[in-house]
Protein backbone atom coordinates (compact mmCIF):
# COMPACT_ATOMS: atom_id res chain seq x y z
CA UNK A 1 0.00 0.00 0.00
CA UNK A 2 1.73 3.62 -0.99
CA UNK A 3 2.06 5.87 1.89
CA UNK A 4 2.10 9.70 1.57
CA UNK A 5 5.02 11.43 -0.09
CA UNK A 6 7.89 11.50 2.03
CA UNK A 7 11.04 11.42 0.08
CA UNK A 8 12.68 13.86 -2.32
CA UNK A 9 15.62 13.12 -4.78
CA UNK A 10 17.24 16.10 -6.50
CA UNK A 11 19.98 14.61 -9.25
CA UNK A 12 23.07 17.48 -9.49
CA UNK A 13 24.59 15.43 -13.11
CA UNK A 14 27.81 17.48 -13.07
CA UNK A 15 31.37 15.80 -12.33
CA UNK A 16 34.88 17.08 -13.09
CA UNK A 17 35.14 13.34 -14.53
CA UNK A 18 33.47 10.00 -15.30
CA UNK A 19 34.43 6.94 -12.98
CA UNK A 20 35.08 4.07 -15.35
CA UNK A 21 32.01 1.87 -13.38
CA UNK A 22 29.41 5.11 -13.39
CA UNK A 23 26.49 4.04 -15.34
CA UNK A 24 24.47 7.35 -13.60
CA UNK A 25 23.39 10.27 -15.90
CA UNK A 26 26.43 12.96 -15.10
CA UNK A 27 28.17 15.40 -17.57
CA UNK A 28 32.07 16.47 -17.75
CA UNK A 29 33.01 19.98 -18.86
CA UNK A 30 29.72 21.58 -18.16
CA UNK A 31 30.39 23.37 -14.84
CA UNK A 32 29.21 26.68 -16.32
CA UNK A 33 25.83 25.26 -16.66
CA UNK A 34 25.67 24.97 -13.21
CA UNK A 35 23.86 28.16 -12.08
CA UNK A 36 20.93 27.53 -14.59
CA UNK A 37 20.44 24.13 -13.54
CA UNK A 38 19.37 25.33 -10.16
CA UNK A 39 16.92 27.41 -11.38
CA UNK A 40 15.47 25.03 -13.36
CA UNK A 41 15.52 22.90 -10.48
CA UNK A 42 13.56 25.42 -8.50
CA UNK A 43 11.17 25.92 -11.09
CA UNK A 44 10.48 22.38 -11.21
CA UNK A 45 9.90 22.32 -7.14
CA UNK A 46 7.28 24.56 -8.00
CA UNK A 47 5.31 22.37 -10.26
CA UNK A 48 4.44 20.04 -7.35
CA UNK A 49 1.52 19.98 -5.22
CA UNK A 50 2.33 21.30 -1.92
CA UNK A 51 2.86 17.86 0.60
CA UNK A 52 5.07 16.76 3.53
CA UNK A 53 8.69 15.77 2.77
CA UNK A 54 10.58 13.94 5.77
CA UNK A 55 13.74 13.37 3.56
CA UNK A 56 15.48 15.28 0.81
CA UNK A 57 18.64 13.49 -0.69
CA UNK A 58 21.14 15.43 -3.04
CA UNK A 59 22.93 12.77 -4.93
CA UNK A 60 24.70 12.61 -8.74
CA UNK A 61 27.11 13.50 -10.14
CA UNK A 62 28.61 15.20 -7.36
CA UNK A 63 26.31 17.42 -5.51
CA UNK A 64 29.34 18.84 -3.39
CA UNK A 65 30.29 20.66 -7.12
CA UNK A 66 27.24 22.98 -5.94
CA UNK A 67 28.02 26.38 -3.90
CA UNK A 68 26.72 26.80 -0.51
CA UNK A 69 24.38 29.65 -2.02
CA UNK A 70 22.88 27.74 -4.70
CA UNK A 71 22.33 24.28 -1.52
CA UNK A 72 20.48 27.72 -0.02
CA UNK A 73 18.67 28.52 -2.71
CA UNK A 74 17.54 24.84 -2.96
CA UNK A 75 16.67 24.55 0.51
CA UNK A 76 14.82 27.55 0.70
CA UNK A 77 12.50 26.72 -2.22
CA UNK A 78 11.91 23.46 -0.50
CA UNK A 79 11.09 25.18 2.36
CA UNK A 80 8.37 27.12 0.59
CA UNK A 81 7.02 25.34 -1.47
CA UNK A 82 6.65 21.71 0.83
CA UNK A 83 5.72 20.83 4.41
CA UNK A 84 9.18 20.22 4.69
CA UNK A 85 9.81 18.23 8.11
CA UNK A 86 11.33 20.61 10.97
CA UNK A 87 13.71 17.20 11.64
CA UNK A 88 14.35 16.10 8.03
CA UNK A 89 17.37 14.08 7.00
CA UNK A 90 18.51 16.53 3.73
CA UNK A 91 21.51 14.03 2.80
CA UNK A 92 24.18 15.64 -0.09
CA UNK A 93 26.70 13.16 -1.88
CA UNK A 94 29.82 14.68 -1.91
CA UNK A 95 33.80 14.12 -3.49
CA UNK A 96 37.03 14.81 -1.64
CA UNK A 97 38.36 16.96 -4.04
CA UNK A 98 35.49 19.68 -4.42
CA UNK A 99 35.36 19.47 -0.28
CA UNK A 100 36.84 22.79 1.58
CA UNK A 101 36.08 24.14 4.53
CA UNK A 102 34.07 27.24 3.41
CA UNK A 103 31.50 24.44 1.50
CA UNK A 104 31.37 22.49 4.49
CA UNK A 105 30.28 25.27 6.72
CA UNK A 106 27.75 26.72 3.87
CA UNK A 107 26.41 23.83 2.96
CA UNK A 108 25.56 22.89 7.05
CA UNK A 109 24.29 26.77 7.70
CA UNK A 110 22.10 26.12 4.69
CA UNK A 111 20.20 22.87 5.67
CA UNK A 112 22.51 19.68 5.08
CA UNK A 113 22.46 17.46 8.12
CA UNK A 114 23.54 14.63 6.29
CA UNK A 115 26.74 14.13 4.14
CA UNK A 116 27.65 10.99 2.16
CA UNK A 117 30.97 10.65 1.02
CA UNK A 118 32.38 8.74 -2.14
CA UNK A 119 36.33 7.13 -0.93
CA UNK A 120 35.51 3.46 -2.91
CA UNK A 121 38.92 2.28 -1.12
CA UNK A 122 41.71 3.45 0.22
CA UNK A 123 44.57 2.09 -1.93
CA UNK A 124 45.46 5.15 -4.20
CA UNK A 125 46.72 2.78 -7.26
CA UNK A 126 43.13 1.36 -7.34
CA UNK A 127 41.92 5.24 -7.10
CA UNK A 128 44.07 6.39 -10.26
CA UNK A 129 42.92 2.89 -11.95
CA UNK A 130 39.23 3.57 -11.68
CA UNK A 131 39.47 7.36 -12.45
CA UNK A 132 39.19 9.11 -9.32
CA UNK A 133 40.19 12.51 -8.78
CA UNK A 134 41.46 11.80 -4.72
CA UNK A 135 43.79 9.86 -2.84
CA UNK A 136 43.03 8.41 0.51
CA UNK A 137 44.74 11.24 1.94
CA UNK A 138 42.86 13.87 0.56
CA UNK A 139 39.53 12.12 1.86
CA UNK A 140 41.06 11.99 5.31
CA UNK A 141 41.51 15.59 4.96
CA UNK A 142 37.84 16.12 3.45
CA UNK A 143 36.48 13.59 6.12
CA UNK A 144 38.11 15.90 8.62
CA UNK A 145 36.39 18.97 7.63
CA UNK A 146 33.17 17.77 7.54
CA UNK A 147 33.31 16.56 10.92
CA UNK A 148 34.93 20.01 11.74
CA UNK A 149 31.86 21.96 9.99
CA UNK A 150 29.90 19.99 13.29
CA UNK A 151 28.47 17.19 10.75
CA UNK A 152 27.36 14.16 13.12
CA UNK A 153 25.79 11.82 10.37
CA UNK A 154 28.71 11.08 8.08
CA UNK A 155 28.63 8.05 5.61
CA UNK A 156 30.88 6.73 3.18
CA UNK A 157 30.57 4.31 -0.08
CA UNK A 158 33.09 1.58 -0.62
CA UNK A 159 33.11 -0.63 -3.84
CA UNK A 160 34.57 -4.16 -3.38
CA UNK A 161 35.55 -6.20 -6.27
CA UNK A 162 37.56 -3.79 -8.17
CA UNK A 163 40.10 -4.53 -11.17
CA UNK A 164 43.31 -6.11 -9.82
CA UNK A 165 41.87 -5.80 -6.27
CA UNK A 166 42.79 -8.30 -4.03
CA UNK A 167 40.87 -9.39 -0.15
CA UNK A 168 43.92 -7.90 1.44
CA UNK A 169 43.24 -4.79 -0.11
CA UNK A 170 39.75 -4.81 0.58
CA UNK A 171 40.68 -5.58 4.10
CA UNK A 172 43.22 -3.07 4.70
CA UNK A 173 40.52 -0.55 3.02
CA UNK A 174 38.14 -1.84 6.17
CA UNK A 175 40.24 -1.00 8.49
CA UNK A 176 41.49 2.71 7.10
CA UNK A 177 38.09 3.13 6.87
CA UNK A 178 37.39 2.60 10.61
CA UNK A 179 39.83 4.37 12.34
CA UNK A 180 37.63 7.70 10.90
CA UNK A 181 34.32 6.11 12.69
CA UNK A 182 32.13 6.47 9.98
CA UNK A 183 28.41 6.55 11.05
CA UNK A 184 27.34 4.76 7.88
CA UNK A 185 28.87 2.56 5.12
CA UNK A 186 27.30 1.74 1.69
CA UNK A 187 29.38 -1.16 0.16
CA UNK A 188 28.86 -2.11 -3.41
CA UNK A 189 30.19 -4.78 -5.41
CA UNK A 190 31.59 -3.60 -8.54
CA UNK A 191 28.93 -4.34 -11.30
CA UNK A 192 30.11 -3.24 -14.71
CA UNK A 193 27.22 -1.65 -16.85
CA UNK A 194 26.84 -1.23 -20.67
CA UNK A 195 28.00 1.95 -21.78
CA UNK A 196 30.46 2.37 -19.10
CA UNK A 197 34.21 2.79 -19.93
CA UNK A 198 34.47 -0.22 -18.10
CA UNK A 199 32.47 -2.04 -20.13
CA UNK A 200 34.24 -0.70 -22.73
CA UNK A 201 37.41 -1.56 -21.40
CA UNK A 202 35.70 -5.71 -21.43
CA UNK A 203 36.77 -4.96 -17.64
CA UNK A 204 34.81 -7.99 -15.58
CA UNK A 205 34.45 -8.97 -12.30
CA UNK A 206 35.01 -12.66 -10.11
CA UNK A 207 31.87 -13.07 -8.32
CA UNK A 208 33.66 -15.77 -6.00
CA UNK A 209 36.16 -12.93 -4.39
CA UNK A 210 33.25 -10.27 -4.30
CA UNK A 211 31.86 -13.08 -1.77
CA UNK A 212 34.59 -13.29 0.07
CA UNK A 213 34.91 -9.79 0.20
CA UNK A 214 31.32 -9.19 1.63
CA UNK A 215 32.04 -12.17 3.97
CA UNK A 216 34.76 -10.15 5.19
CA UNK A 217 32.78 -6.51 5.49
CA UNK A 218 29.73 -8.78 7.90
CA UNK A 219 32.53 -9.88 9.95
CA UNK A 220 34.22 -7.20 10.63
CA UNK A 221 31.86 -4.48 10.63
CA UNK A 222 29.48 -5.28 13.20
CA UNK A 223 32.47 -5.29 16.05
CA UNK A 224 32.61 -1.65 15.15
CA UNK A 225 28.77 -1.32 16.27
CA UNK A 226 27.89 -0.79 12.23
CA UNK A 227 25.01 -2.57 12.34
CA UNK A 228 23.89 -4.53 8.86
CA UNK A 229 20.47 -2.83 8.31
CA UNK A 230 20.20 -3.82 4.44
CA UNK A 231 21.87 -5.86 1.97
CA UNK A 232 24.66 -3.42 1.37
CA UNK A 233 24.27 -1.05 4.28
CA UNK A 234 25.54 -0.39 7.43
CA UNK A 235 25.31 1.99 10.16
CA UNK A 236 25.56 2.61 13.94
CA UNK A 237 22.15 3.18 15.88
CA UNK A 238 19.90 5.93 14.60
CA UNK A 239 22.33 6.44 11.33
CA UNK A 240 20.36 4.53 8.93
CA UNK A 241 20.05 6.31 5.82
CA UNK A 242 16.25 7.56 6.23
CA UNK A 243 15.79 8.63 2.88
CA UNK A 244 16.83 4.95 1.20
CA UNK A 245 14.34 3.30 3.90
CA UNK A 246 11.78 5.05 1.81
CA UNK A 247 12.37 3.36 -1.24
CA UNK A 248 13.15 -0.09 0.48
CA UNK A 249 9.78 0.38 2.42
CA UNK A 250 8.36 0.97 -1.12
CA UNK A 251 7.27 4.26 0.13
CA UNK A 252 6.50 7.46 -2.21
CA UNK A 253 9.16 9.89 -3.15
CA UNK A 254 9.58 12.62 -5.75
CA UNK A 255 12.69 12.63 -8.21
CA UNK A 256 13.77 15.63 -9.37
CA UNK A 257 16.75 16.89 -11.60
CA UNK A 258 17.75 15.45 -15.15
CA UNK A 259 17.34 11.82 -15.44
CA UNK A 260 15.98 11.47 -11.91
CA UNK A 261 13.20 8.70 -11.15
CA UNK A 262 10.17 9.47 -8.51
CA UNK A 263 7.35 7.00 -7.46
CA UNK A 264 3.47 8.10 -6.21
CA UNK A 265 1.24 5.31 -5.75
CA UNK A 266 1.84 3.04 -8.81
CA UNK A 267 3.16 5.46 -11.10
CA UNK A 268 6.47 6.06 -11.58
CA UNK A 269 8.41 8.22 -14.21
CA UNK A 270 11.85 9.02 -15.26
CA UNK A 271 12.74 12.47 -15.94
CA UNK A 272 14.61 13.75 -19.95
CA UNK A 273 18.03 12.26 -19.48
CA UNK A 274 19.51 15.36 -21.53
CA UNK A 275 20.19 18.68 -20.01
CA UNK A 276 18.34 20.24 -23.17
CA UNK A 277 15.22 18.25 -22.65
CA UNK A 278 15.32 18.92 -19.29
CA UNK A 279 15.39 22.41 -19.05
CA UNK A 280 12.76 23.17 -22.48
CA UNK A 281 10.26 21.41 -21.05
CA UNK A 282 10.53 23.57 -18.11
CA UNK A 283 10.69 26.94 -19.80
CA UNK A 284 7.34 25.70 -21.05
CA UNK A 285 5.73 25.09 -17.94
CA UNK A 286 5.84 21.36 -18.43
CA UNK A 287 7.00 18.64 -15.68
CA UNK A 288 10.41 17.39 -17.46
CA UNK A 289 9.61 13.81 -18.06
CA UNK A 290 10.71 11.82 -20.45
CA UNK A 291 8.68 8.64 -19.65
CA UNK A 292 5.85 7.22 -17.46
CA UNK A 293 4.33 4.26 -16.55
CA UNK A 294 1.53 2.64 -14.20
CA UNK A 295 2.99 -0.45 -12.56
CA UNK A 296 0.37 -3.08 -12.67
CA UNK A 297 -0.35 -5.01 -9.17
CA UNK A 298 1.90 -7.89 -9.61
CA UNK A 299 4.80 -5.32 -10.98
CA UNK A 300 3.91 -3.52 -7.69
CA UNK A 301 4.20 -6.68 -5.39
CA UNK A 302 7.17 -8.43 -6.48
CA UNK A 303 8.93 -4.99 -6.19
CA UNK A 304 7.54 -5.14 -2.61
CA UNK A 305 9.26 -8.23 -2.11
CA UNK A 306 12.46 -7.41 -3.51
CA UNK A 307 12.64 -4.60 -1.71
CA UNK A 308 11.54 -5.35 1.75
CA UNK A 309 13.80 -8.50 1.78
CA UNK A 310 16.53 -6.76 1.32
CA UNK A 311 15.93 -5.08 4.59
CA UNK A 312 17.28 -7.03 7.95
CA UNK A 313 13.55 -5.77 9.71
CA UNK A 314 11.85 -7.30 6.88
CA UNK A 315 8.55 -7.00 5.42
CA UNK A 316 4.93 -7.47 6.20
CA UNK A 317 3.66 -10.33 4.11
CA UNK A 318 -0.37 -10.19 4.00
CA UNK A 319 -2.26 -12.89 3.30
CA UNK A 320 -1.24 -14.71 0.31
CA UNK A 321 -3.31 -15.73 -2.70
CA UNK A 322 -0.84 -16.91 -5.48
CA UNK A 323 -1.34 -20.22 -5.15
CA UNK A 324 2.50 -20.53 -6.55
CA UNK A 325 3.95 -17.88 -4.03
CA UNK A 326 2.65 -19.64 -1.04
CA UNK A 327 4.16 -22.96 -2.39
CA UNK A 328 7.28 -21.23 -3.14
CA UNK A 329 7.40 -19.13 0.08
CA UNK A 330 6.47 -22.54 2.23
CA UNK A 331 9.47 -24.23 0.11
CA UNK A 332 12.04 -21.51 1.33
CA UNK A 333 10.76 -21.70 5.12
CA UNK A 334 11.31 -25.58 4.87
CA UNK A 335 14.42 -25.00 3.51
CA UNK A 336 15.32 -22.14 6.27
CA UNK A 337 16.22 -19.23 3.78
CA UNK A 338 13.24 -17.47 4.82
CA UNK A 339 12.01 -16.82 8.82
CA UNK A 340 9.08 -15.32 10.41
CA UNK A 341 9.74 -12.59 13.04
CA UNK A 342 7.06 -10.83 15.77
CA UNK A 343 4.00 -8.88 14.00
CA UNK A 344 3.87 -10.71 10.54
CA UNK A 345 7.34 -9.64 9.36
CA UNK A 346 9.29 -12.20 7.30
CA UNK A 347 13.11 -11.76 6.27
CA UNK A 348 15.41 -13.74 4.61
CA UNK A 349 17.76 -15.33 7.98
CA UNK A 350 21.06 -13.60 8.92
CA UNK A 351 23.05 -16.62 7.55
CA UNK A 352 21.83 -16.62 4.11
CA UNK A 353 21.67 -12.83 3.84
CA UNK A 354 24.19 -12.98 0.64
CA UNK A 355 21.95 -15.08 -1.39
CA UNK A 356 18.59 -12.53 -1.11
CA UNK A 357 19.03 -12.65 -4.96
CA UNK A 358 18.69 -16.33 -5.03
CA UNK A 359 15.75 -16.45 -2.61
CA UNK A 360 13.98 -13.74 -4.82
CA UNK A 361 14.04 -15.82 -8.17
CA UNK A 362 11.89 -18.00 -8.06
CA UNK A 363 8.84 -14.97 -7.51
CA UNK A 364 9.43 -13.27 -11.05
CA UNK A 365 6.76 -13.55 -12.98
CA UNK A 366 6.48 -16.62 -15.75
Amino acid sequence: MSSPVTGLYLHIPFCHARCGYCDFVTFTGKEERIAGYVQALIREIALYEPCAIETVFFGGGTPSLLKPAQVSAIVTALRGHFRLDPNAEITLESNPESFTSEYATGWREAGINRVSMGLQTSNNTLLKAIDRLHTFEDFQRAYALARAAGFQSLSIDLIYGLPGQTSEDWTKTLADVLTLKPDHLSLYALAVEANTPFAAQKITTNTDLQAEMYAIARDVLPREELRQYEISNFSKPGHACRHNLIYWRQQDYLGLGVGAVGCVGKERWTNHKTLQGYESALSHGQFPRQSVETLTESESQFERLMLGLRLREGMEWETESNPRWIAERERLVNEGLLETLPFGRWRIPDAYVAMTNQVLLPFLSE
